[in-house]
């Protein structure tokens, strides 16, 4: 069952198409497809070259978020699938800041694939907090993923940040975005951390048009040794 969420990409755009003219006064929501090619892997080789990134807002609260990593794209010349997570939100509320997270996670091989449910603070839209984050040009989320259906370590969870920067008083070209993800309660082997982290931060310079220059320093913890990496490459936003 949780292969069925390889395929919501290709759902997720008929979703958009149907809630475009699902009423007349709303807004029409936005699909953003980012695609990222990252040609300089610093010490890990056959670290993720490609990421394929896609949010959409969809009807009745809903919104998506996904990413796809893949590898061997420039070295190899052939897209090998790495892991992907597929995100399913439901907002609370449209006054309240808290969402419920249906969350897929896939990872190439057999065996490997996993749901979690968890819920999301968006920390920026917090009434009280708003206005510093809106003057830090600032968007911070925070989600707990608190039970997981797997084929082991069912009491393990996380918790996710994300963030998204911008620097409008240096230069409208400019972001800086990552995530931190860390687990709990992993049954692991002793070489590696108690509560395991990854990490990526990207910083990104518009080029021209919606094509940007990045630079991403990723931290894996799971990889017993080399797990820091540094990733050079260019990413083209599309938006509709």
């Amino acid at each position: 069952m949780i292969r069925l969420f390889r395929y919501c990409p290709l759902i997720i755009f008929g979703l958009v198409a149907i809630s475009s003219g699902a009423a007349e006064k709303a807004e029409p929501p936005r699909l953003a497809i980012d695609v990222n090619l990252y040609p300089y892997l610093d010490r890990v080789g056959d670290d993720t070259d490609l990421t394929v990134t896609i949010n959409a807002p969809l009807p009745g609260r809903f919104s998506y978020f996904s990413y796809l990593n893949f590898s061997g794209v420039i070295d190899k010349r052939a897209a090998e699938f790495d892991r992907s997570e597929q995100n399913l939100r439901w907002s609370l509320s449209d006054n309240l800041p808290i969402d419920l997270n249906l969350q897929a996670i896939l990872v190439g091989g057999d065996g490997n694939d996993l749901l979690q449910l968890g819920v999301g603070w968006r920390v920026n839209d917090t009434r009280f907090l708003k206005p510093v984050f809106d003057r830090l040009n600032l968007r911070y989320r925070l989600t707990f993923q608190l039970k997981r259906f797997s084929s082991d370590d069912n009491k393990a969870w996380q918790m996710e940040h994300f963030f998204w920067m911008t620097f409008p008083g240096i230069s409208d070209r400019l972001y800086l975005s990552g995530f931190l993800d860390q687990t709990f309660n992993l049954d692991l082997p002793d070489a590696l951390p108690r509560n395991p982290i990854v990490t990526e931060v990207q910083l990104g310079l518009r080029l021209f048009d919606r094509f940007y220059a990045v630079t991403e320093y990723r931290i894996n913890e799971f990889r017993i040794s080399e797990d820091h990496n540094l990733a050079v490459g260019v990413e083209y936003k599309f938006r509709w």
